[in-house]
């Protein structure tokens, strides 16, 4: 799910740690997120912020979520079109 925030774009993501590359993909309508860190000590969150912010250019926050596997995720500054590109 992709909506618009008055800062710029929120997205909802399913994440999956411990992949073998950070990925961003979708699937049956849902956004996955596969990252390369654990879920243990917020790495798995870190390398979300770092690589979202190094993939868009924009400053990212995870709004919702920082212990769950399903995550809100604000990326100031970005359009619906960007982030839909990233998950294609």
């Amino acid at each position: 799910m992709i909506k618009t925030h008055p800062k710029g774009i929120v997205i909802e993501v399913r994440v999956r740690p411990n992949s073998p590359r950070f990925s961003l993909s979708e699937k049956d309508g849902e956004i996955i997120l596969e990252v390369t860190s654990p879920p243990h000590d917020g790495k798995a969150n870190t390398e979300i912020i770092k690589n979202l912010k190094k993939m868009t250019g924009k400053d990212v926050q995870i709004l919702k979520g920082l212990k769950s596997k399903t995550k809100l995720i604000l990326i100031t500054g970005a359009k619906k079109e960007e982030i839909a590109e990233l998950s294609t």
